[in-house]
């Protein structure tokens, strides 16, 4: 199954936490605006199923993006990992499989708010 914190703290890990939220802010505001703008513009059922999907896919990273702004707070992107980064290779091919998730509509958010609901 799909962990998005970890998902989102080995990209800080990987590749730095400006990187990572600056790429999770894009997606979470310009996916929505791109399909609204094609719903907008839509003249086929094909068109308004790509705005859609499009909305639904920057809903997907509202939880990546709120994950590492808040292990960016707490500086813990490699305390997430714990000893998965002993094997960085095995690690990168696991979350990277991982990650083909986020391209499912709604199925991240609703893996993470499911998580949450566990939590609290």
């Amino acid at each position: 199954m799909i962990d998005p914190r970890k998902l989102a703290a080995i990209d800080i890990a990987f590749l730095g936490c400006k990187f990572t939220i600056t790429e999770f802010a894009a997606a979470v505001f310009l996916c929505p605006a791109l399909g609204v703008f094609v719903l907008y513009r839509s003249r086929s059922p094909w068109q308004i199923a790509l705005g859609l999907y499009l909305i639904s896919l920057g809903m997907n990273y509202v939880p990546m993006l709120l994950y590492a702004v808040a292990i960016t707070r707490r500086r813990s992107a490699r305390a997430e990992l714990g000893e998965e980064l002993n094997d960085k290779g095995r690690a990168i091919r696991k979350y990277r499989r991982q990650s083909l998730f986020l391209l499912v509509p709604l199925f991240v958010a609703a893996v993470a708010l499911r998580g949450a609901r566990r939590r609290g």
